[in-house]
């Protein structure tokens, strides 16, 4: 999960860049999840689920396409991985330092 603040007058900007990337993200077939939340505040969480860790690989790098407009229209504020993350995967959202949530119960159908 990734959470952001929207900068000011730069709603139609990130609806732009996030309408970019999500139609990329429907052409990585391990992506399972990619979804985008904004509070009227101009709070946004974006949930993202991947089929295996290869897939996540996939989509940070065709995020990285996108990073520059994403970024100068929201200011990332929070990064949570949850599960047993390899340290190389977590080293690529190092910059956001990321708070990485381990299984601890429950279940996902």
């Amino acid at each position: 999960m990734v959470e952001a603040k929207l900068n000011e007058g730069q709603l139609e900007n990130f609806k732009e860049v996030m309408n970019s990337q999500v139609n990329r993200a429907l052409t990585e077939e391990g992506t399972l999840n990619y979804q985008y939340y904004i509070s009227d505040a101009g709070d946004i969480m974006v949930y993202e689920r991947f089929k295996d860790l290869e897939a996540s690989y996939i989509h940070i790098e065709n995020w990285n396409a996108h990073a520059e407009r994403w970024i100068a229209a929201a200011t990332p504020t929070r990064m949570v991985h949850l599960g047993n993350l390899p340290m190389a995967l977590r080293e690529k959202h190092a910059a956001l330092a990321p708070l990485l949530l381990k299984p601890l119960g429950g279940f996902s159908k």
